[in-house]
Parts: C-alpha cells; sequence; structure tokens
C-alpha cells in the first residue's frame, strides 16, 4: 500500500441534518483496489440525475492507468475507497487534447490529461477533487510536463468550479466521442494564463455565443451560478 500523501477530516453529507465529520486519507493507489473503484463508478452512476455528464470505464481501462506510477489517486474513510482521480498520458499518438486547443506539435508530447474524476455523493461538497487534481498538477510538474488539459461536461458546474479553482481554463468548446459536448480546458504549468480586466459574462446555455469568443481569442475562467442557469465570464490571457 502507498504511503499517506494527506490526512484529515471532511464532513459526510454535509449540509444534511445527520452530517458527519470523519477522517480522510488520501494515497496513490494500485491495480490491488481496482474492484473498489469499480464498485465506486457504480454507486456515481447510480445517483446521476443526468448519465451524460459522467463517462464510465472498463477495468482494462483503469489497469493500463495503473502502470503507470501516480497515475491514480484516491480518497479512503473507514466507509473505503469513496474519491479517485486519474492522469492520462496521451503523447503524441494518443486523443491528445493539445490538438483540441492547437498547441504545437512539438508540445504535444509534453501534454497530461487530468482524465477521470469521481467522488462518492455521500462525499460532496468537501472539495475533494480539486484537493486531489491539486496533488496530480505537482506530480505532473515533477515528473517534467509543462502542459494539463481536461474536458468537462458544461452541465457539471461543481466540477467545473473545481477545474477553474487549480487554474485551468476554457480554451474549446466542441463534441468529443461522437455526441457529448465538453469544454476542453488548460493550463500551462511553466506560465500559467493571466487574465486581463477586460471580462465577458456569457449564459453558460449559449453553446454558439462562447465558441464565438473562443475563436476570438477569449477564454472561459470562471462560473457564475445563476438562481436559473450559469454564466461563464470570458476574458484575454495577458501572460
Amino acid at each position: 500500500m502507498s504511503s499517506v500523501i494527506e490526512a484529515g477530516r471532511i464532513k459526510k453529507n454535509k449540509g444534511a441534518i445527520l452530517q458527519e465529520d470523519v477522517c480522510y486519507e488520501m494515497r496513490f493507489m494500485d491495480e490491488d483496489d481496482l474492484l473498489d473503484m469499480m464498485a465506486l463508478q457504480e454507486i456515481i452512476v447510480q445517483n446521476l440525475s443526468d448519465k451524460e455528464i459522467f463517462r464510465t470505464h472498463t477495468p482494462d481501462y483503469f489497469r493500463d492507468h495503473f502502470k503507470v506510477e501516480n497515475s491514480v489517486i484516491g480518497i479512503f474513510t473507514d466507509d473505503g475507497l469513496i474519491a479517485y482521480n486519474v492522469l492520462y498520458f496521451p503523447g503524441v499518438d494518443g486523443d491528445n487534447f493539445g490538438t483540441d486547443i492547437a498547441l504545437p506539435s512539438d508540445e504535444l508530447d509534453k501534454v497530461v490529461h487530468l482524465e477521470t474524476v469521481a467522488v462518492h455523493p455521500a462525499f460532496r461538497g468537501n472539495s475533494l477533487q480539486r484537493k486531489m487534481e491539486g496533488v496530480h498538477l505537482r506530480t505532473i510538474q515533477e515528473m517534467g510536463y509543462k502542459h494539463v488539459c481536461c474536458m468537462v461536461s458544461p452541465k457539471n458546474h461543481p466540477s467545473l468550479q473545481n477545474i477553474f479553482s487549480n487554474g485551468l481554463v476554457i480554451k474549446a468548446l466542441k463534441i468529443k466521442f461522437g455526441w457529448r459536448l465538453r469544454y476542453i480546458m488548460h493550463k500551462n504549468l511553466l506560465h500559467p494564463s493571466a487574465i486581463g480586466p477586460e471580462e465577458i459574462r456569457i449564459n453558460g446555455f449559449n453553446i454558439e455565443g462562447q465558441v464565438d469568443l473562443l475563436q476570438k481569442g477569449f477564454l472561459g475562467f470562471q462560473i457564475i451560478k445563476l438562481s436559473d442557469g450559469f454564466e461563464i465570464s470570458y476574458g484575454k490571457d495577458y501572460a
């Protein structure tokens, strides 16, 4: 078993009447944890109101990722595995999100994806995705990679907020895997984006308007929740 990366206390059923304060540990995972990951994935799927926002994976998918050391992080409580985060190293021949955001071809081998994240419904609201991705961002930089990319559904507001909090910005909005609408997000670990003073807020359901802003060089950097939906803030990178 890997050594503990981080430990602390979080809330189970945060905000509910029967809220509990529980201990957690974060550590890197290996193939011994595969059955727990598959079980948690099933719990996630069964509790989704819109299954389009979460893409499921096979045991072989996870086995492939375990082959790269430190590519999978898990968070554990007395209930067992309650969250995981998976990295993917696409290389120049894989489905590299760097091509979706027009990175130069000689930069594609420096790209890592924040590939898959899952958090048990009873433990949402504790910023566990942000915590795991923060550890992975440091790990990626220590490994000598330069670019971090991920994709997220425009409908998945909590995940989008967590990704923004780690400094990634929206650089594209397109159909992936045949029919899933996804933001493509990116962070240059050596030269993070610095958004200038000009800000344009646009309704999150206005897909054409967002695509137009992205094509004009604007980047999405913040989500604003509204009573009847959400807005995305766009600005120019002055880094």
